[in-house]
């Protein structure tokens, strides 16, 4: 059994943006897909795309599981912007059944009674961006149009 594996996955009221971030992958990668859910906040646009916990668990078993596989992430930007919301920026490469896939974030999350909670990103392809992932600031995203966040 991999040390991952034997570690406690919990979602804690005292644990901040990053430290859900990365509980979110390693959940991810256990399979731990009620986790990934209640890490979510109650007003994303995910929990409004599956109103159901168990519905989408059953889905991401039947779907996400097999087909999409988490090989890195890693944080190189945060910033608070209220009290209330929390930004980070991150580096993900993800295997696909067509391939890798390599993208940078900008992931909101929000406060609430039970601790912060992912909210949405704003998405970039690896190759939207010329420098070096460690080059990429807020102000990069700032400037995309359109603004989608998912």
């Amino acid at each position: 059994m991999s040390k991952e594996s034997m570690e406690q996955l919990e979602l804690r009221p005292d644990l901040d943006p990053v430290e859900i971030l990365a509980l979110r992958v390693r959940a991810f990668r256990l399979g731990e897909f009620g986790l990934i859910y209640d890490s979510y906040h109650a007003d994303s646009f995910f929990r409004a795309q599956f109103p159901d916990r168990e519905e989408y668990i059953r889905y991401a078993w039947a779907h996400l599981r097999r087909d999409f596989r988490i090989l890195s992430c890693r944080v190189l930007a945060s910033r608070t912007v209220e009290a209330e919301e929390f930004h980070l920026i991150f580096h993900q490469v993800v295997e696909v059944a067509e391939g890798q896939i390599e993208t940078l974030e900008l992931a909101r999350f929000f406060a609430t009674e039970e601790g912060w909670r992912y909210h949405s990103s704003q998405k970039m392809d690896r190759g939207e961006f010329a420098g070096a992932v460690e080059k990429i600031r807020f102000r990069d995203f700032d400037q995309r149009l359109p603004k989608v966040f998912f």
